[in-house]
């Protein structure tokens, strides 16, 4: 298993899990296996996946805003590479954990999925954690 040591991209996953562009990073993302579920709200969902060669582990965050009109609500996700102690230091926060999920990996590098209303969804390379919008 290949331990994190730094917020470099380059110390992150494998080319499976975390290849360099975003439109391929989403597309891997529908291979990780989920470890852990922390948040399971209708529109604000919070889970730890992993990849099933490097097992390098990722926090998931997935947010909507229900508008109620036309059914085309807003949809934001967020993915982060994370370390082991981070992944074993948020499996033990679930019950108390919330929007201050944006603390962890400052400046790190992360990938993004918008689909704001009206518009095409967006894949792009961010940085940090961001919790969207949500009900």
């Amino acid at each position: 298993m290949k331990v994190q040591t730094d917020d470099r991209p380059e110390d992150f996953g494998c080319a499976d899990c975390w290849p360099p562009t975003a439109a391929d990073a989403w597309e891997a993302r529908r291979t990780l296996s989920q470890v852990a579920e922390l948040i399971d709200e209708s529109h604000f969902h919070v889970m730890i996946l992993a990849c099933p060669r490097c097992t390098q582990h990722f926090v998931s965050v997935f947010t909507e805003m229900i508008d109620w009109a036309d059914g085309d609500d807003p949809q934001h996700w967020t993915v982060m590479p994370i370390s082991q102690v981070e992944t074993v230091e948020l499996i033990k926060q679930r019950d108390s954990l919330s929007e201050t999920l944006e603390a962890l990996g400052s400046g790190r590098r992360c990938l993004r999925r918008d689909h704001p209303k009206g518009t095409a969804r967006h894949v792009f390379w961010g940085t940090g954690l961001n919790i969207g919008p949500h009900d």
